[in-house]
């Protein structure tokens, strides 16, 4: 892999953040789903760029911010960080896919 699993996330929430939801399939695999407390919130990268165009609302509070971020778990292709976004701190899972991307996003708030 080129680039390690944690400057592809912080290269993703940058883009994030930069409201560049054009280049989310640089980071995200077509078939991203992520869940948020158990709820499925979207299951493919159009729904992503819905979301997360959604979530960015242009005030101050949406900015992401990676809080903390684990050590990857190789065996298991994830990555553990802290995100903050919307006065909310959330403990989230990464895992990537074969080609490096990530491939499942599950957030608890």
């Amino acid at each position: 892999m080129s680039q390690s699993r944690k400057a592809l996330l912080e290269k993703f929430i940058d883009a994030l953040t930069s409201s560049k939801m054009n280049h989310l399939d640089q980071y995200l695999e077509e078939n991203i789903r992520k869940t948020v407390d158990s709820k499925i919130v979207l299951n493919n990268i159009n729904e992503a760029r819905e979301y997360y165009t959604k979530e960015h609302d242009g005030k101050s509070t949406s900015q992401w911010t990676i809080v903390e971020c684990e050590l990857e778990d190789p065996e298991n292709n994830t990555l553990r960080a802290r995100i903050s976004h919307g006065n909310k701190t959330y403990d989230t899972i990464y895992t990537f896919s074969s080609a490096g991307k990530i491939q499942r996003i599950d957030a608890v708030s």
